[in-house]
């Protein structure tokens, strides 16, 4: 599934309201038997807000200002644009965000997320992964880091989840007038996974509907007229299809000296920005052992 051609974002300019969008309606690289609704998270009113928030986003803009700590990691800015909504979405309380657990005076582990969703009262964990693979088997995915292993992620995220209904939360969830079993435990996981053809049909547990992407070890495993433009990717910016200015553009050769990182293929839209068309995971074959 190409996401980037969802008709969200013809209506959607901002980047940041973008990444928030993404975050609310992407679908999941895998499926975790407790992935949250989409039509949950975003509820009745997610997309007029999300377009109002588009014209007028000088608030979230203020809101990230006072939490700078995001630009170091895009876990962080995710959850700073996730904690945002559960803020201020009409059908959203936040209760707790990164609810620390404490077992014999040590830290047992923190819950994202301690939410009420309308009537429903959540521990939602969050996760934004980027896999890719010559296979696709859900043991092979790796992520651009050597030691980052979908297998692994898919199990921390269970391990996550069930710390809500250990003893030990109990305390801290009772300093919020919130009893362990009112909370459904809930995962919330955005990104996206590579293959070699850019569009495989998986099978569970990775989710065939899941947004994907090619991926390449070598340049020349990648076909590009002459014409083809490209930008790469910085951490912050994998969260949402890109739209950027011309400036930040580059050709094929340019791109080519990218020994390793995710890069977006684009064209020029009528709007006179660059919109991506493909997203590529390209791999260093030779990386440097630690």
């Amino acid at each position: 599934m190409n996401y980037a051609s969802d008709p969200i974002w013809w209506r959607l300019k901002k980047t940041i309201v973008r990444d928030l969008a993404s975050l609310l309606t992407a679908p999941s690289p895998w499926i975790s038997t407790l992935e949250l609704p989409i039509s949950q998270l975003l509820g009745d009113d997610g997309f007029r807000f999300l377009l109002a928030l588009d014209k007028q986003p000088e608030d979230l803009y203020i809101f990230l200002k006072k939490h700078s700590g995001y630009q170091s990691h895009l876990g962080i800015y995710a959850e700073k644009l996730l904690q945002y909504w559960f803020l201020n979405a009409p059908h959203s309380q936040l209760i707790a965000h990164n609810l620390t657990v404490m077992a014999k005076q040590r830290t047992a582990g923190a819950m994202d997320f301690i939410v009420q969703l309308d009537n429903q009262k959540y521990h939602l964990e969050l996760a934004c992964k980027y896999y890719g693979s010559y296979s696709n088997k859900l043991e092979s995915f790796i992520g651009l880091n050597q030691s980052d292993l979908l297998k692994n992620k898919r199990d921390k995220i269970i391990q996550q989840l069930a710390l809500s209904t250990s003893l030990e939360a109990k305390k801290s969830l009772a300093k919020l007038s919130v009893q362990p079993e009112e909370l459904r435990q809930a995962s919330i996981i955005r990104g996206m996974l590579f293959t070699p053809m850019g569009n495989t049909h998986f099978q569970t547990p990775l989710n065939p509907l899941c947004w994907q992407g090619r991926y390449i070890e070598d340049w020349s495993d990648l076909e590009a007229p002459e014409d083809s433009r490209f930008y790469l990717l910085n951490h912050l910016s994998l969260l949402s299809p890109v739209r950027i200015s011309s400036n930040a553009i580059v050709n094929f050769n340019q791109i080519k000296q990218i020994k390793q990182g995710i890069i977006a293929r684009v064209q020029k839209h009528e709007d006179g920005y660059w919109h991506e068309t493909e997203r590529i995971m390209k791999k260093d074959k030779n990386p440097v052992q630690p």
